[in-house]
């Protein structure tokens, strides 16, 4: 056998007097180096294309080569790669072509691996280094492309890839925010491709790109994103994915996106795509804040069908924590997001879940979180068709500006959500009270015209941790079809529906407007003003088994006949209990009409059935009941009622003998 220092001397030799089949023992790649050396056989007729690293020509000589003899992976250094840090893209990238070609795996040893070329496309093949910080892939140059590309059926590993983006200007413009240089680190396309242990860092748009069929990135860490488009992992056209134990740090737009290209065929969506453990932190100077059109969120699914996020985390965000949103049409017609055990804090919105351009939606929210945000969970759906399925949501409101809230409601769709737990780190009774601030549990500032059924929704005030009212201020143009409310100590300031239930609440105050049916049951109110208004479309308004406790605050029932002219018997009582210290604030019920229908026959009809109106204090003429209204234009009926001792009557024109029990 032949030895010799270095390749180029394995070159240089007399081939004439080689042997067909001769083997050469290679000292190094180069000589005074044993990196890359290894065993070589002369082949006098073969003709394959040189490679830099398993087939080389001997000088000046057309046919014969030397074949390195192979029993394992490639390696950089086979292909001249020193990894000591000088620009090594030439032997890189024969090292991938060849290691592709030949289906050969690659094995990178600690080292510092300088590219001023891109394009180091890995096909069908393992690429391992010996951990993220002991190999480094990087690139040295300022124009834009993809520093490393895994292919069908490659596994990439153990590395960091470094994309060298430009340094940060000292003071973000609308000039600078997107004037950054360097490369992509790292794209994945195809199918069956995986990325596990790896870094992906400082890069001038998303530090990972994902367009690939059936993938898995686990165990993968971006960080420096920067630019208008500087996510940290764009999935893009692309679906059957498993994100998980990933982590996006340091981003100027998003740190885990789902979508498509704009141009890309209206058809193709990203689908069936799982994020799984996944952290998001430390989002910044997004380019919406210096005239252009990108937000700041941790997680983002537009364009998306079928993403579920999942433990997932997000935190120190500009704008948002979690955005899901349709946009193109799935295969069944209706987008699926769904998001259990995750985090949102210190952001703007925690959650901000959406329809987008006419495509349906369905959102399922299960034991998720908003700490430290101005807004909760902000649903902005369009459709009547979409719907929004939620259990176990809490929220950490900030409260400090005038708007805040745990939910904000858009538009339309079907709400549905049980269990909320909210608590307001900064409490301002004068903005919860008033009307025109969107600040309050529940608010619906530009309209709601849908189904909204909440049950056992809490609040405390940070400052005592004491429970609170929740509040609803449903304005602007909300008119929803059906409101559902139990379990709740709920403050009403405006809410108007066609269809509204409550059951075993506690209701302090408010204004319910209910088109054609109110049903009460089980509830207790009291202490302030509950106004309900009466309408011409009202079908029936019920109160069951209700208390009505007006002893600690002095406040009563305010009945408003807004628009009803028929004789139908709509206001009916069963079986509830009336208490107030008559004497000193006054009657129970006030029933009262608009001007326009103040003079309609019997427009005001109450009918009240085994009901006990109790008097705390002491005894007075001041009737129970008081009608600004009289015969025939309101009347009482009823059965089986009473009153103790200290209620001289009921009202002042209804004789109570029709009213009382039997007897």
């Amino acid at each position: 056998m032949l030895r010799v220092e270095a390749i180029t001397h394995m070159q240089a030799l007399d081939v004439a007097r080689l042997q067909d089949g001769q083997r050469i023992e290679v000292a190094g790649y180069y000589a005074g180096n044993t990196l890359g050396g290894g065993h070589f056989t002369w082949f006098a007729h073969e003709q394959r294309e040189e490679d830099g690293g398993t087939c080389f020509r001997a000088h000046d000589q057309a046919s014969g080569r030397f074949l390195r003899d192979l029993d394992g992976p490639l390696t950089p250094g086979m292909f001249g790669a020193l990894g000591d840090g000088s620009d090594q893209y030439t032997a890189l990238k024969q090292l991938a072509d060849t290691a592709s070609a030949q289906q050969r795996d690659v094995v990178f040893p600690a080292g510092d691996y300088a590219s001023s070329g891109t394009g180091l496309r890995f096909t069908g093949i393992r690429v391992t280094g010996a951990g993220p910080t002991r190999t480094t892939v990087r690139y040295t140059r300022d124009t834009r492309g993809s520093l490393v590309e895994i292919n069908d059926g490659a596994t990439l590993s153990g590395m960091t890839l470094d994309g060298n983006v430009s340094d940060d200007p000292a003071h973000w413009s609308t000039s600078n925010h997107d004037a950054f240089t360097g490369a992509l680190p790292l794209d994945l396309i195809g199918h069956d491709v995986t990325v596990h242990d790896v870094v992906c860092r400082r890069s001038p748009l998303a530090c990972l790109r994902a367009g690939a069929r059936n993938f898995v990135l686990r165990d993968v860490v971006a960080e420096h994103a920067r630019g208008n488009y500087g996510d940290g992992f764009f999935i893009v056209d692309a679906h059957d994915g498993l994100v998980e134990r990933c982590q996006a740090r340091d981003f100027t737009r998003i740190g885990f996106v789902s979508d498509t290209y704009g141009n890309s065929p209206e058809y193709i969506l990203s689908e069936r795509i799982d994020f799984i453990d996944c952290l998001a932190e430390n989002g910044h100077h997004a380019s919406i804040d210096y005239g252009d059109d990108e937000y700041n969120a941790g997680f983002w699914a537009e364009n998306s069908d079928n993403v579920r996020f999942i433990n997932c985390r997000s935190r120190n965000t500009t704008h948002y924590g979690f955005v899901a949103t349709t946009g193109r049409v799935p295969t069944l017609g209706f987008g699926h997001f769904t998001l259990r055990g995750c985090i949102a804090e210190t952001t703007g919105d925690g959650y901000v879940l959406s329809d987008l351009r006419s495509i349906p939606v369905r959102h399922t929210v299960d034991d998720c979180l908003a700490r430290d945000v101005a807004r909760g969970f902000c649903i902005e759906m369009g459709l009547a068709a979409s719907r929004f399925t939620g259990q176990r949501l809490t929220t950490h409101l900030r409260g400090r500006r005038r708007s805040g809230n745990t939910l904000s409601l858009t538009g339309d769709g079907h709400i549905d959500i049980r269990h909320l737990d909210e608590t307001w780190q900064t409490f301002h009774p004068r903005r919860h009270e008033s009307i025109r601030a969107s600040y309050a549990s529940v608010v619906a500032a530009d309209g709601f015209k849908g189904d909204l059924h909440l049950a056992h929704f809490q609040s405390r005030h940070g400052e005592t941790d004491e429970p609170a009212a929740v509040g609803f201020k449903l304005i602007g143009q909300s008119h929803l079809r059906d409101f559902t409310l139990s379990g709740t100590h709920a403050q009403l300031f405006h809410v108007p529906a066609e269809r509204i239930s409550l059951h075993d609440c506690e209701i302090p105050s408010g204004w319910v407007k209910a088109f054609n049916a109110l049903d009460v049951d089980a509830c207790r109110l009291g202490d302030g003003v509950p106004r309900f208004d009466i309408f011409d479309t009202t079908q029936h308004h019920r109160y069951r088994h209700c208390r009505f406790d007006f002893t600690p605050g002095g406040g009563h029932l305010y009945l408003h006949n807004s628009d009803k002219r028929n004789s139908r018997h709509v206001v009916r009582f069963e079986r509830c209990r009336f208490q107030k210290d008559l004497a000193r604030h006054g009657s129970m019920i006030t029933l009262d009409a608009a001007p326009g229908v103040f003079m309609a026959d019997e427009s005001n009809y109450l009918t009240f059935r085994n009901c006990i109106f109790e008097n705390t204090g002491s005894a007075t003429d001041t009737p129970a009941i008081q009608t600004f209204q009289r015969p025939p234009q309101a009347s009482l009926t009823g059965h089986g009622n009473r009153k103790n001792a200290a209620i001289g009557a009921l009202t002042a024109f209804e004789l109570d003998d029709g009213l009382m029990a039997d007897g």
